[in-house]
């Protein structure tokens, strides 16, 4: 009898941990979900100002100093609409498979392109645009803004991939395909 009690108390502790283990992996995974939500939205706020920049390009050329300017800037401006483009599609993406490897290195490199476009836009002594200061400014207010949010969503990244990785909890972890997520 004594030992019967023992075996049941022990399978309902090993029961008891298992559900707590678990519930903690699918916290975390969610919680990595969650932190991405301010990060897509500080980041769809470059595409608004790709749009902005652009209606002020076109509704004022006099951005485009002389004939060869207007035919360089043209092809950056094209360039940053398309990289803004690939940004929304691979935010887009990321929204949906938060924790997919491929998902993040394709925003990652979109967020990249993105931000190779606008420096090569607003160079002024090879591109020979004058983009008005305060583009500029609110572009320079995002870099700032954006940061803290990517800080909290590797953070969110990184102490998931720690709860997966963890004995004993890693042997649950690999039982229901738990699989790490790649940090931005």
């Amino acid at each position: 009898m004594l030992n019967s009690r023992w075996f049941w108390i022990l399978i309902a502790v090993l029961v008891f941990w298992v559900l707590g283990a678990y519930n903690r992996l699918v916290r975390l995974r969610a919680q990595v979900k969650q932190q991405f939500g301010p990060l897509e939205a500080v980041l769809l706020n470059y595409q608004e100002l790709v749009q902005h920049a652009v209606s002020a390009a076109t509704q004022a050329p006099q951005l485009w100093d002389g004939h060869a300017g207007a035919e360089l800037g043209q092809s950056h401006w094209t360039r940053l609409q398309v990289a803004a483009g690939l940004s929304t599609v691979a935010i887009a993406r990321m929204q949906n498979h938060t924790l997919e490897e491929d998902s993040a290195r394709a925003l990652h490199d979109a967020a990249a392109e993105l931000q190779d476009a606008w420096a090569a836009l607003i160079h002024p002594d090879v591109y020979y645009i004058n983009m008005p200061d305060a583009l500029k400014q609110r572009w320079l207010e995002l870099d700032l803004l954006v940061q803290p949010e990517l800080n909290r969503f590797n953070e969110a990244i990184t102490e998931y991939n720690q709860a997966i990785e963890q004995y004993p909890a890693a042997l649950l972890a690999r039982l229901f395909q738990f699989k790490p997520a790649t940090a931005l």
